[in-house]
Order: C-alpha cells, then structure tokens, then sequence
C-alpha cells in the first residue's frame, strides 16, 4: 500500500495525480483543494483514465484526516494568475505564504507523520516555512528544488553531465557549462509560461521522479532542495533520499572559488526573501 497526498490541484497537482495513475506511484490518493468543484472534476476524469489501466488506485476528496496514514504529501498550491503582473518568483511569495498558513495547521492536525514534497514557488522559501509552520522533522520536508532546472540545463546544453544547484529562481548556479548556456537554461520555464501562462508537465515529472525514488528504494541522487544547518535554510544540492527517513545525505560538488562565491550569493538571496514574509 502506497498512500500519496497532493494538496493544490491546479496545472502542477492535476497533472502529477495523471502521472501518478499512470505510473502506478501510489494505490492510493487523497486529493485537496480548496476548490470542491474542481476535486470533484478531477476525480472524475482519474476514474476514467483508471478504466484503462491494469492497476487500480483508490481516489479520496478533499479529506484532511485521510493524511494521516499517507507516506507522501506533495503540496504544490499556488496562484499562477500572480505572475501575470510579475517578472520573478518573488512575486507569488505573499499569496502561497498565506496559503501555508492556512494549510500547515490543517496538516498538522491530521496526524501526518510522513514526508513532505514541497513544489509551491518560491520553492526553496516555502519549504521553510512549510517544516516552521507544522514543526516538521526538516529532514522530512523536501522541495522539488533544481531537478527540473537540472533537466532543462540539459536540454539546452545537449549534454547530462550537468547540474543546477543554488535557489529554484534567478539566482540558480549552473555548473559544467558556459554561462550564456546557464543563462538561457534559467529563462526556460519563463518561455513556456509567455505562451501557456504556466508550466506543469516538467515540474510534475520531475515530482514523480522523486517520489520514484523513493517508493521504489532507489539510490539515486538528485538535485533537490533540502535544509542546510549551518546556513539555516533550504536550497538545492545532490542529495540522497529514503523512505521514511528523508534526507539520508547531502552532497555539495567540488567547486571553484567562482561558483562557490554564486552559490553563497544564491544562498543569501533566499535568506533575503524569507525575511520578506
């Protein structure tokens, strides 16, 4: 049995349920939003996407207290429609941190003992705020981070030796390419969002990819956002995950003076914007 919560089902939520079905991640999924109606629709169309599986998944509505045997809750609610006015990630903060305020205690409330996926932007600042707010175990609570920064680094420079680490947001650092590549890797999810008006199938691949990981005991390594001690905040490296523990290590790459430097600076602009809730 596999219980996997998903809180927020907009473009990334409904999205990730799809690719849960389909992959067969979960034999259960309790699906939350705020909007009654549209949990109804999705249901709806799961049920009858499941008629043409060879597996089944149970589907559970808008139920807080079923979270509380769930291995897995990904949250990912959010406002794209923010960003019609913005050019920054930042921009988002003030609506999805009252979001969290709303929804921690509910979580919390629910028993839930699991392990938390993180997706809401500005990722790596509300990941935080998530493990503050329901006074989580940080090494439970994980953002989705620079995996899908990583795959459109990729992409764009034709290779897979490469890594994004840093902040999930303009100040990310792309190792083991040029910078115009780094550049124009970064400015990816902005291209699709210019005409989609927001990106959903990368970030829910790349939050299935993670929760691969861990349903199927996998020691892969993946560049995900997770809580620095000694920094006091979260942001993205190589990290090995596990069920139930979480984290089990974190892996900072051998960098130069250069990108060591960046990655100090992408650290602290995160610090800055949590200071700004």
């Amino acid at each position: 049995m596999m219980r996997i919560g998903i809180i927020g089902l907009g473009h990334v939520g409904s999205t990730l349920a799809y690719t849960l079905c389909l992959q067969a991640l979960a034999t259960e999924l309790v699906l939350i939003d705020k909007n009654e109606a549209k949990v109804d629709a999705e249901v709806l169309e799961l049920s009858d996407v499941l008629c043409n599986l060879a597996h089944e998944i149970k589907l559970i509505k808008n139920d807080y207290s079923e979270l509380e045997t769930a291995e897995i809750v990904v949250f990912c609610a959010g406002d794209i429609t923010v960003l019609e006015t913005a050019t920054d990630r930042l921009a988002e903060l003030r609506v999805t941190a009252e979001i969290v305020r709303d929804v921690a205690p509910r979580l919390k409330r629910s028993g839930f003992s699991g392990l938390i996926l993180s997706v809401t932007n500005p990722c790596d600042v509300i990941a935080l705020y998530l493990a503050n707010l329901t006074g989580f175990d940080k090494q439970k609570v994980i953002g989705s981070g620079t995996l899908i920064d990583t795959n459109r680094l990729k992409n764009r420079a034709g290779k897979t030796d490469v890594l994004v680490i840093g902040e999930h947001g303009e100040s990310q650092v792309a190792l083991h390419v040029s910078e115009t590549i780094g550049k124009l890797a970064a400015k990816t999810g902005w291209e699709i969002y210019a005409v989609k008006h927001h990106t959903a199938f990368g970030i829910a691949s790349s939050v299935a990819k993670i929760i691969t990981v861990l349903v199927k005991g996998e020691q892969t390594i993946l560049p995900v956002s997770t809580y620095d001690q000694v920094q006091g905040c979260y942001y993205s490296t190589s990290t090995e995950l596990s069920l139930p523990k979480g984290v089990v290590k974190r892996v900072i790459p051998t960098l130069t003076s250069q990108e060591a430097e960046r990655l100090q600076q992408s650290i602290d602009t995160i610090k800055q914007n949590y200071q700004q809730i």
